[in-house]
C-alpha cells in the first residue's frame, strides 16, 4: 500500500479547507437573507456578482439591497442549506446545495400562511484575495408546500423560478457543462 506524499496530503487538505470556506459562505448567505442583513449579504459577493432567484434576476448588489428591505408580507424566513457538492479548479469553483426555505406570510385578509419551499442553488464562486465569494447564483425550485392552500406552480416564485425536474433534463446537467 502506497502512502500519500506530503505534497498530496497538503493538496487534499487545501481542497478540504476551500470546501469548508464555501460551506460557510452558503451558511452566511442563509443567515443574511433570514436576517435581512445587507452588510453581511453584500460582503459575500464579487463586485460583478449576479443572482437569478426567480422573483429577482440581476445584480447581486441590488438583490442585497432589496432583500434587506422590510417586507410586511413576510413575517419570518428560515433557510437551511445542505447536501453541498463543490468542484474547485484553482480560483474558480462551482457548487450545488440543497435548500429548504420556510416563511410565514401575511395574506391580504391578514391571515397567516406557512410556506415551505425546497430547491437547490447552482453557484459559481470566485476566490478574491484568498477569500471565496459568490460570482453567480441560480435558485432552482423543486417543490413548494403552503399550509391551508394548494401549492400552485403557475404563480408566485414557483412560476418565476427555474423549476427542477427529476430526470436528466434538469438544469443542473447543463449548468456544469457550460464551463
Amino acid at each position: 500500500m502506497n502512502m500519500p506524499t506530503s505534497e498530496t496530503l497538503l493538496a487534499e487538505l487545501a481542497t478540504l479547507l476551500d470546501k469548508q470556506q464555501l460551506h460557510e459562505l452558503n451558511v452566511r448567505y442563509c443567515m443574511g437573507v433570514d436576517r435581512r442583513d445587507q452588510a453581511l449579504l453584500t460582503s459575500l459577493w464579487s463586485e460583478s456578482g449576479s443572482i437569478d432567484f426567480g422573483l429577482f434576476k440581476g445584480s447581486a448588489r441590488q438583490f442585497c439591497e432589496l432583500i434587506a428591505l422590510d417586507n410586511p408580507a413576510v413575517r419570518i424566513a428560515h433557510h437551511f442549506a445542505s447536501n453541498e457538492l463543490f468542484e474547485i479548479q484553482g480560483d474558480i469553483a462551482t457548487g450545488q446545495s440543497y435548500v429548504i426555505g420556510t416563511t410565514v406570510n401575511v395574506l391580504e385578509d391578514g391571515s397567516l400562511q406557512d410556506q415551505l419551499a425546497g430547491g437547490r442553488y447552482l453557484d459559481t464562486y470566485i476566490r478574491d484575495n484568498g477569500r471565496w465569494l459568490f460570482a453567480s447564483r441560480l435558485f432552482v425550485i423543486d417543490w413548494l408546500h403552503a399550509q391551508n392552500t394548494l401549492a400552485d406552480y403557475q404563480s408566485g416564485i414557483a412560476a418565476a423560478a427555474v423549476n427542477g425536474k427529476s430526470s436528466t433534463e434538469d438544469i443542473a446537467y447543463r449548468f456544469y457543462n457550460k464551463r
